[in-house]
This record gives C-alpha cells, sequence and structure tokens, in this order.
C-alpha cells in the first residue's frame, strides 16, 4: 500500500482571474479607505468651537429676522421690515463683515467678521448665506423668512 496521496487539482496555485479579483479587491478597498481619510481631515479641520459659533449665529439671525417681512434682495443686501415699517438691512459690508443695520435708528451690529468672501441669495421664502473664510472653508446658513 502506497502512504502518498494523489491530489487530482492539476493547479497548485492561483489561476490568473483569482489573481485580477483579489488585486480589484485591494484596489476598491484603498480607494475607499483614501476617501475616508480624506473626509475625518476635513472635518477635523473644522472645530466643535466654530460649529457651535455658527450654529448659534444661525439661531440667533433666525430669531431676529424669520418674523419679519422680506422686502427685498439687491447687492448682497436682504431688507426686512416689521409691522411698525422699521427697516433692517442684512448687508455685506466690505466684503469682510456680515452685518446688520437699522436704517431708522442708525448704527450696526456685526454678525460675522474676518470673512474672506459672501454670499446672499434668496430662493422663494429663504436667504441662503454663503462665506468663506481666510482658510479657504465655505459654510452656508439658511433662514426661512415666516411672517
Amino acid at each position: 500500500m502506497d502512504m502518498f496521496i494523489k491530489l487530482k487539482n492539476k493547479h497548485r496555485g492561483f489561476i490568473l482571474y483569482e489573481t485580477v479579483v483579489a488585486l480589484m479587491i485591494t484596489i476598491m478597498t484603498l480607494g475607499i479607505l483614501q476617501q475616508s481619510l480624506q473626509i475625518l481631515h476635513s472635518v477635523q479641520k473644522t472645530s466643535f468651537r466654530d460649529q457651535v459659533r455658527w450654529h448659534i449665529t444661525q439661531e440667533k439671525l433666525q430669531d431676529l429676522l424669520g418674523p419679519r417681512k422680506l422686502k427685498s434682495v439687491l447687492d448682497d443686501k436682504v431688507y426686512y421690515f416689521d409691522d411698525e415699517n422699521k427697516t433692517m438691512v442684512l448687508e455685506n459690508y466690505q466684503s469682510q463683515m456680515l452685518r446688520i443695520t437699522t436704517a431708522t435708528e442708525g448704527g450696526h451690529l456685526p454678525v460675522m467678521t474676518n470673512i474672506q468672501k459672501i454670499n446672499i441669495e434668496k430662493i422663494e421664502n429663504l436667504v441662503i448665506i454663503t462665506t468663506e473664510n481666510k482658510a479657504g472653508q465655505k459654510s452656508q446658513m439658511c433662514i426661512i423668512n415666516d411672517p
């Protein structure tokens, strides 16, 4: 009796298509890992403090301007008025500051400062404020007009 066991499979190793499939899976896994690391890196750039500050600013603007009637949007300025015809203007001031001014009482209230670029647009009852800081990070704020 012979003690050797013969293998019925003639091939000893990977077949070409098995190698190609293994390489494709490896490449896809590395691509997903690279995208995940890029997302993680961009999230780490924004601190929790900045996110809270941005959220509080948006809530204050919504409380202040949301109940007022939207008059018009012209040249990065949004005009609001209330029942007593007091006009408030949310505007891009010198492309570095988002501020609120009152036409009747004078003065201004800085909302956000040290901004590189500000864009204000209106879509139906929604005012969208897009800002870009000096680090190149873009943020959007939406004020829903619901008088």
